[in-house]
């Protein structure tokens, strides 16, 4: 087999640049969003500090890509790039935070038969976002026990059930399977 890691410098960079050498490590990239769109939180931030939420989140999203644990984290950061807020710097601090404990992580790919079919998981959280009431869709796509590919996106229509939420998250697997 062989074995794939993203770049950990990536991840270095974001916590040099949130100023979290010292910090206690997360358990979760993420928390319930609640904590992030209290009314408090919804302060918007300066020019300058902008302009950084906007270049951790860029990279936050970068490293994303190649790293399964970081999906939704960055999707939800990366939704307040046009207005970032308070709310928003804390939510990257905590994704600094997790990869403060988990600074690298490597996918495993081990030899096995061709016989292996691709196989897809999803799910969705219906409502998930408090402001809009879109739900977001996440999936999988393996082979075997081979990783392909994952997403965690926004749902683009509003569901008005979790069946409906569901169904555009299968439909959305089937169209990548």
């Amino acid at each position: 087999g062989w074995e794939y890691e993203p770049d950990q410098r990536h991840a270095e960079m974001i916590i040099e640049e949130l100023g979290l050498h010292e910090a206690k490590q997360a358990a979760t990239a993420g928390e319930d969003g609640k904590k992030w769109e209290m009314e408090e939180n919804e302060v918007l931030l300066k020019s300058d500090m902008a302009s950084r939420f906007r270049s951790i989140a860029a990279r936050i999203n970068y490293l994303a890509a190649d790293r399964p644990d970081l999906m939704y984290c960055p999707k939800e950061a990366c939704r307040q790039m046009s207005n970032p807020t308070e709310g928003g710097w804390k939510m990257l601090k905590r994704i600094g935070r997790y990869l403060v404990g988990r600074p690298r992580s490597v996918l495993t790919y081990e030899w096995q038969s061709r016989e292996s079919p691709c196989m897809g998981f999803s799910d969705s959280d219906w409502a998930g976002c408090r402001k809009t009431a879109k739900s977001t869709s996440g999936g999988v796509m393996v082979v075997g026990t081979h990783f392909l590919k994952g997403w965690s996106r926004t749902q683009q229509c509003i569901t008005l059930s979790s069946a409906e939420a569901e169904l555009v998250a299968m439909c959305k697997l089937s169209a990548e399977l």
